[in-house]
């Protein structure tokens, strides 16, 4: 490992927590495990005996076990007084312990960070250890770091991955070492014990300094611009609003708004600077600024991209001093690895994941592109323009990031940022002279307080630049276009392929092409070869206390069975519905279905209709006067869609060979009234070959007593349950009728109203129907090939 060793460790490192997240390992014998390699490589290389390669296969073997050891060392195996053993959703705790962070503002909340110490519950007082997430909502914040506090609510697990492919906030909460949290809503829940605790520099030092440059920025800028800059300087970006982020996603700079390595090197161009114009000797220009470095670190509460960009930053500045040349890989590789034997986890998340691509990308392609023929004669033409070959270098420079990011940013978001590069060349010197003019007038302002002034209008004016540049190119028709179904393979043949562009000039890339392209094609074939197995998948969303069923058929078409609820703070069509389909490659529905017009089953609708092609919708002719309602059949009508109104007794065979029969509603249960609307929901029932399903919306009793008239005919293997399984539903006459293998019910996780009822969950079992739930198992797919019906799991 004499080449790039720290290279060489990390990628063996990484093996070794890549293969402990896909397969369980028993920690006790990993550790035990291995001794072995590691003490046979010792043993050899202080021997001096052996071959190099046995020596290298031992220590490589070690290295492995050790990342697999680590990995599960953070997940699993954590102490029986660890705050994760008292998490429940039915219990009320109390928990002391102190602040351990600078609590971060959002939008409407305030996050603060607990190091518990005592947990009070079932009248019993233990003492625990391990940190948990306490939400203040819109609640006043008395806190600071090193208070000790105590707090009561449920203490309850973070949210983990409820569908497919979704964010796992569980996880990211976790990659931080937090396994619970507690939501305060009122402040008699909260209060204050003593102060002083914690790290003395953090408390003294660190908190304070951030505290006034907070406090400054809020009172010197307006809104937005206040935002932006302490996401740029220290961050913290919860108060920047969804818009703004918005804008800056579609054209593909998002990156400027969280704290990361570009905000290393902005900062530590101005501490050079600063101290060059003060005519400091070379090596304590360096020191200090790797002092500031080292502060500005724990200024922004050890981000990870930040580490890494001081740990580079460090070692190549610390390397100059001593006139010593580094290694651009071997010091990211030690960077990462560093921040993954700390944090494992931080492999998983998109922002390590982003931040190390696009370093790697620059060491790598930057040099290749600077060196491309048409680059040298376009360079040497722009030499005596200073500012032309500066924004030169600076395209080159963005071009290497951005292909080196993009399949990540495609796996994340979806999205092919086309304006990325021409924007960078406005946003990188915008965003760095509004940081450069926000830090001048922060610490201007504690000794010429009127130059701040000017530094503050100064950075307000870059930084109102840039959220306007933002704003206005991002809504270029042509600003970004989705990629819809982008999976990890794709994202290897695009690193493997960009690999081969770039060394095309050596024979084994030349030779490598053809193998590449053959590879592509067999690919391109099984991707487009749609459901070779003629499967019907049904997949039951998991979107709180609502419905959202996706019906695919076996040509690829799609119905989707009601749309989620939307509330003021969250809307399933844009943040569950909309994702899974992109994630699926779906950009056309077939069909909207709608049971019945409660927000539960209609929220998500109006979302989907905007952003995605719809065929037709499918309904019972029932409406509430609700403003939802209202902008439900304004879509329809200005964009046009079919708008099919059903009763029971409607065959619907444009499916085929799957067929749906409407089993539900008629006579009177089709008033307009407005009341007692679940009742008349549009229940519909669809064969596949020998498998049926039976979807009931929020029919409860009488109308599951009219359903009944069908008899044998409602006979299905599996049955959606009706109104989230409330004692109401699912009643035993129309048990008795349908005979379901399973029956699947959609209910919010820790829902206020106990969906699903005991008294329906043991009528299930008495029918010997396996029940699935949402609020428990999180989304249910089902597939069958119209003679077996199967369950995919997914977690």
């Amino acid at each position: 490992m004499k080449t790039k060793p720290a290279l060489k460790v990390l990628a063996v490192y990484v093996a070794g927590v890549v293969a402990a997240r896909y397969v369980d390992f028993p920690v006790p014998l990993v550790l035990f495990v291995t001794i072995f390699p590691l003490f046979v490589a010792f043993v050899l290389w202080y021997l001096d005996k052996g071959q190099g390669n046995v020596k290298e296969t031992c220590l490589a073997l070690g290295l492995m076990l050790i990342g697999v050891a680590r990995y599960e060392l953070a997940t699993g195996y954590l102490p029986a007084n660890h705050i994760s053993k008292f998490t429940s959703p039915n219990m009320v705790a109390a928990v002391s312990g102190v602040v351990a962070n600078y609590p971060e503002r959002r939008m409407n909340r305030i996050n603060l960070v607990l190091e518990a110490r005592e947990i009070f519950s079932q009248d019993q007082l233990q003492s625990t250890q391990g940190r948990i997430l306490v939400t203040l909502r819109e609640l006043p914040n008395p806190f600071q770091y090193g208070d000790e506090i105590v707090v009561r609510g449920k203490l309850l697990k973070p949210r983990d991955r409820r569908n497919p492919g979704e964010f796992d906030y569980r996880e990211y909460l976790q990659a931080q070492d937090i396994h619970g949290t507690i939501s305060v809503t009122n402040r008699f829940q909260i209060r204050k014990l003593s102060s002083g605790h914690g790290n003395w520099m953090f408390r003294e030092v660190i908190c304070p300094v951030k505290k006034y440059l907070n406090g400054f920025i809020e009172t010197s800028l307006p809104e937005q611009e206040a935002a932006l800059l302490t996401g740029l300087l220290v961050g913290e970006r919860g108060e920047i609003s969804p818009e703004i982020k918005e804008a800056f996603s579609k054209l593909g700079v998002i990156h400027i708004l969280a704290v990361s390595g570009s905000n290393v090197g902005f900062v530590l161009i101005i501490f050079m600077g600063i101290f060059g114009l003060l005519r400091l000797p070379y090596w304590s220009r360096v020191l200090i600024s790797l002092i500031g470095i080292i502060f500005y670190v724990y200024l922004t509460d050890l981000n990870p991209p930040v580490v890494r960009a001081a740990i580079m930053g460090g070692f190549i500045l610390f390397g100059k001093l001593i006139e010593r040349k580094t290694d651009d890989f071997n010091t990211l590789a030690l960077a990462a690895l560093l921040i993954l034997i700390f944090s494992p986890l931080d492999l998983f998340q998109a922002s390590f994941q982003l931040s190390f691509a696009a370093v790697a990308s620059i060491i790598y392609l930057y040099p290749k592109l600077k060196a491309a023929t048409f680059v040298r004669s376009l360079y040497e033409q722009l030499k005596e323009w200073a500012v032309l070959r500066y924004g030169f270098e600076l395209l080159l420079v963005s071009t290497a990031a951005f292909l080196g990011t993009l399949p990540f940013t495609i796996l994340y978001f979806n999205r092919v940022p086309n304006l990325s590069l021409p924007a960078n060349l406005l946003v990188i010197p915008l965003a760095f002279c509004g940081l450069a003019s926000g830090i001048a007038a922060a610490i201007l302002n504690l000794l010429i307080p009127f130059l701040a002034d000017i530094y503050a209008a100064a950075a307000w004016l870059f930084l109102h630049a840039l959220i306007k540049l933002a704003e206005w190119a991002g809504a270029w028709p042509l600003a970004y276009f989705e990629l819809y179904r982008f999976l990890f393979l794709h994202a290897i043949l695009y690193c493997i392929g960009l690999l081969l562009v770039f060394n095309l000039n050596q024979p084994a890339a030349r030779r490598w092409v053809w193998i590449y392209a053959l590879v592509l094609v067999n690919v391109f074939i099984w991707s487009g070869s749609g459901n070779a197995r003629n499967q019907l998948q049904v997949v039951f969303l998991d979107v709180g206390q609502g419905d959202a069923v996706l019906v695919t058929f076996p040509d690829d078409r799609h119905l989707l069975i009601d749309g989620g609820p939307r509330t003021l703070h969250s809307d399933a069509g844009k943040w569950v519905i909309a994702p899974y389909l992109k994630r699926a490659g779906i950009r056309k529905l077939d069909a909207l279905v709608l049971s019945h017009a409660d927000a539960d089953h209609l929220g998500g609708f109006p979302y989907i209709m905007r952003h995605f092609k719809v065929g037709e919708v499918w309904e019972n002719g029932q409406q509430k006067d609700t403003a939802l309602s209202r902008e439900y059949l304004a879509l329809i009508d200005s964009l046009q869609i079919r708008r099919r109104i059903l009763r029971a007794g409607d065959m619907i065979d444009d499916f085929a060979p799957a067929n749906m029969f409407i089993v539900h509603p008629s006579g009177r249960f089709l008033n307009h009234s407005g009341q007692k609307l679940n009742e008349g929901s549009l229940s519909l029932k669809l064969s596949y070959g020998a498998i049926d399903f039976l979807f009931t919306g929020d029919v409860e009793l009488e109308g599951e007593q009219h359903l009944s008239q069908f008899g044998h005919l409602l006979e299905s293997e599996v049955l959606k349950v009706g109104h989230h399984g409330s004692q109401t539903s699912s009643s035993p006459i129309l048990l008795e009728s349908v005979r379901p293998q399973v029956a699947v019910i959609s209910a919010g996780e820790l829902n206020k109203f106990g969906h699903p009822h005991a008294a329906i969950l043991e009528r299930f079992h008495q029918h010997n129907a396996h029940v699935l739930r949402t609020d428990r198992d999180a989304a249910v797919i089902l597939t069958t090939d119209g003679q077996e019906l199967k369950r995919v799991k997914w977690k």
